[in-house]
């Protein structure tokens, strides 16, 4: 049997490395996603700190300054917080662009992987039937041979 070959051999070599390099850009933006998560979950653990010792400090005998020191940590503290925030879901957009330019890389491979089934799947079938011509033929000729007229 002839050996199969597909002509878009390439095509798909280079759509599989498209598709491979948007995953690992995918996992890199998922892995950024994941420290600024955390990032965020810090920041909120150091406002609630600061909330608390906010309140801790209403109720006692504190100097002014101390108050006011407490009341610039917490405002610097939920600062932070909300720009961790905002960080973390204008980034959310930045990895559903990269989500999405993976799955459309594989929708791609997965169309010249469909056309690559479908070539082999013709190769095979053309193949059968050449090689059931040639047993045809040689059965033939046998046939043939064995019934020839005896003189």
């Amino acid at each position: 049997m002839k050996r199969f070959r597909f002509r878009l051999q390439s095509l798909l070599h280079l759509r599989e490395l498209r598709e491979s390099q948007a995953a690992n850009v995918l996992a890199q933006k998922l892995e950024h996603e994941r420290r600024l998560a955390k990032e965020l979950a810090q920041a909120q653990a150091r406002s609630e700190t600061a909330r608390a010792n906010l309140f801790q400090a209403e109720g006692k005998s504190f100097a002014p300054q101390d108050h006011a020191a407490a009341l610039a940590d917490f405002d610097r503290t939920l600062a932070l917080e909300s720009a961790a925030e905002k960080a973390l879901v204008s980034f959310a957009k930045v990895v559903a662009l990269a989500r999405q330019a993976w799955a459309e890389a594989g929708r791609d491979v997965k169309v010249v992987n469909n056309l690559r089934g479908k070539a082999e799947e013709r190769h095979i079938q053309e193949a059968a039937r050449v090689e059931q011509a040639e047993m045809d033929e040689a059965a033939s000729r046998i046939v043939g041979a064995s019934y020839s007229p005896l003189s």
